[in-house]
């Protein structure tokens, strides 16, 4: 198979999705199947979500390259859906409007989270478990993080987290079954909200900002069938350009941001009431009405 970006989720996980769609029209889910990345590359392959082969298949990755020089005999092989394709799940597809909870991509999130063997559990105390993805990368930043996460610190139905997804800091695993118990997940653009992908049901995704790329995340929670909140206009949103010197395309995405605490919190108030309004939204919960 041609391997995407090991180093970004949001492409390299078209692999996993368009690997998984191809074993549907294989008619097979063994994992004793040996992976060949269509890489001839003379770099070695740096991937941080590795763990996800695991999925897929019981033996280490083979690279083509190993192959280079010799005849190799080959009595099955399959060569999967491209994962970059013209009009293919996920990266190039123009999504029609309306579309949403496509039932291939949750099974690929509910396949994947059960063969790596993440679990979802309950929260223990009722509240709403809040996850916001901090950025650590020199673009979009929020400047202002910790001043909006104090603020919902102070709301009674919510556990607040603030995680940082390097792989240097948090195994893939760990991410994974963090995000998975995880009912609303806050981030500025950026590959990490990919995480969106293993949502549970009923989760809601808080774009902070689309950094002019609207529909990308958008499209991927509606995929998933998730729901979604982001800033509405620019008003609220600061960017913070340091070094001034950044004259390129997509200026958006290489700026920093402070963000209106009160904008803030009433988006993520609407996330609140779409999960509490789900109807597949654990009972054991705090609903609003019993704060009343």
């Amino acid at each position: 198979m041609v391997s995407c970006l090991g180093i970004n989720m949001y492409h390299h996980f078209c692999d996993f999705l368009n690997l998984y769609i191809s074993q549907h029209v294989n008619g097979s889910f063994s994992t004793d199947v040996n992976i060949i990345v269509w890489d001839t590359s003379g770099r070695s392959y740096m991937d941080m979500f590795g763990d996800t082969w695991r999925a897929f298949t019981d033996h280490p990755l083979i690279h083509l390259k190993n192959y280079d020089g010799k005849r190799v005999c080959v009595h099955e092989a399959i060569f999967p859906l491209l994962p970059r394709m013209a009009l293919g799940l996920y990266y190039n597809l123009p999504l029609v409007p309306g579309c949403k909870n496509s039932g291939l991509v949750r099974a690929f999130s509910r396949h994947v989270l059960y063969r790596l063997g993440i679990d979802h559990g309950r929260s223990q105390d009722g509240r709403l478990r809040v996850t916001f993805l901090s950025r650590t990368t020199r673009f979009r930043q929020v400047l202002n993080e910790d001043q909006l996460l104090a603020q919902l610190r102070t709301d009674p139905r919510l556990h607040v987290s603030k995680v940082d997804y390097k792989h240097r800091k948090m195994s893939f695993l760990e991410q994974l079954q963090h995000t998975q118990n995880t009912d609303i997940f806050i981030g500025i653009h950026g590959a990490g909200l990919t995480h969106t992908l293993f949502l549970p049901d009923w989760a809601c995704l808080l774009e902070i900002y689309n950094c002019g790329d609207e529909p990308c995340y958008r499209n991927l929670a509606a995929l998933r069938g998730v729901g979604y909140v982001t800033w509405e206009g620019s008003a609220g949103l600061t960017q913070m350009d340091e070094l001034g010197t950044y004259k390129g395309g997509a200026y958006d995405k290489f700026v920093n941001y402070t963000v209106n605490p009160t904008e803030f919190r009433w988006l993520v108030e609407k996330a609140i009431m779409y999960v509490f309004n789900h109807p597949a939204f654990p009972s054991t919960h705090m609903h609003p009405k019993e704060e009343l």
